[in-house]
């Protein structure tokens, strides 16, 4: 089955609403009793599921949540809540205003989609700066090297290679694309404040990452980087492929 991109997931929550509006004259998605609102909160309650059993499921399933999440937010964004007017939030500060985890995600969220929907606008996705490919070879094994630089990939997250990255190839293969991912790494541990927490650590920082593999077929959340082609018995670049480059 397809993956469908953020784009595609919001075109299809529109043309959902509209049919909904079409056929149920009187639904609307601003009041607590509406489908729409159910909807948002049984995915909210799933997610919540999903962040307490985050230390039993693998990094694929960790990625799969926080895309979910993603969507999530923004849909939730443009459908509004009881007392907000459709459209992106940020928070209102004051004097005397309690702030607690919410406030800051939602901050940080805030920013974050701005930038990316940025870059998915005016820039589009591919190669920023740098990140060209190399081949090495050995006696026995041949790797490419990617150079460090700079890439947005279709969901308007930026891609920072900050040194240089090898991946080994296969000793044997037909065609395989140099691919970049977009990854987070939780990092710098502290103790929880909880003394009940579990567990009894918690992470302060994210790190904005990334993940270099090598594929035959790219996806809709990758940066090809360049093709490598597997002939007389051994492996050579592409020179016919051109990877995706910004808009300046």
């Amino acid at each position: 089955m397809r993956k469908l991109s953020e784009e595609q997931w919001q075109s299809l929550a529109s043309a959902w609403q509209h049919a909904m509006t079409r056929l149920v004259p009187d639904w609307t998605a601003h009041n607590t009793h509406d489908p729409g609102i159910t909807v948002l909160e049984l995915l909210a309650y799933a997610l919540t599921d999903l962040q307490y059993r985050s230390d039993t499921i693998d990094a694929n399933g960790r990625a799969l949540a926080r895309h979910v999440a993603r969507l999530a937010d923004s849909l939730a964004g443009v459908t509004g809540t009881d007392d907000c007017p459709p459209g992106p939030q940020r928070v209102n500060y004051f004097h005397g205003k309690l702030l607690d985890v919410d406030d800051f995600n939602t901050e940080q969220a805030y920013f974050l989609r701005k930038i990316h929907r940025l870059n998915r606008m005016v820039h589009g996705s591919g190669v920023a700066t740098g990140l060209s490919v190399t081949l090495e070879r050995t006696s026995s094994s041949a790797q490419v090297i990617i150079a460090p630089g700079l890439a947005f990939n279709p969901r308007g997250e930026e891609i920072d290679v900050c040194a240089p990255t090898s991946l080994l190839l296969p000793a044997l293969g037909k065609s395989l694309l140099v691919l970049l991912h977009y990854a987070e790494q939780p990092c710098r541990p502290v103790p929880a404040t909880d003394p009940q927490a579990d567990p009894q650590e918690r992470f302060s920082r994210i790190t904005e990452t990334f993940s270099a593999t090598l594929a035959p077929t790219t996806d809709d959340t990758a940066v090809a980087l360049a093709r490598v082609n597997f002939s007389r018995g051994r492996w050579v670049l592409d020179r016919k492929f051109k990877p995706a480059k910004v808009r300046a």
